[in-house]
């Protein structure tokens, strides 16, 4: 899965301004049936789906690679 993933806590850096920046677009949009989620989020979604591996690789400011295993 390449998603953006939200950070856990806010901070000034260029990453968190495009990722928040997305995310409010996203509620614009989509009226709150598009969410972006944070990387606990995923891990518990996937975790839910039975997966019991996770890993991010954070390709650039916005996208995120997300690996699930069973």
């Amino acid at each position: 899965i390449c998603e953006p993933v939200l950070p856990e806590q806010s901070d000034e850096s260029h990453r968190t301004r495009t990722l928040l920046e997305g995310d409010i677009f996203v509620m614009t949009v989509y009226r709150t049936k598009g969410k972006h989620r944070t990387e606990e989020e995923y891990r518990q979604l996937g975790h839910s789906a039975g997966f019991k591996h996770f890993r991010p690789f954070y390709l650039n400011d916005f996208f995120t690679i997300l690996e699930f295993q069973k």
